[in-house]
């Protein structure tokens, strides 16, 4: 009787530690796929915005 007790409260025991870890980690990792995503978006919108720059990267091949 006491080996099947000490089972079930181990289990207990294990089942809690993982639903601990499991909500603080998908919190996190919900909160960092929103981050990259507005990051995403970000270089999306600055890639296509015009630049009043000149264009100062190089042709293969061209001398300079």
């Amino acid at each position: 009787m006491n080996t099947v007790l000490m089972l079930i409260v181990l289990a207990a025991a294990l089942v809690l530690a993982i639903g601990c870890a499991f909500l603080p980690m998908r919190l996190l990792m919900t909160h960092m796929a929103n981050n990259i995503q507005q990051f995403i978006l970000r270089q999306r919108e600055r890639r296509t915005a015009g630049r009043n720059t000149t264009e100062r990267r190089k042709e293969i091949g061209k001398p300079v």
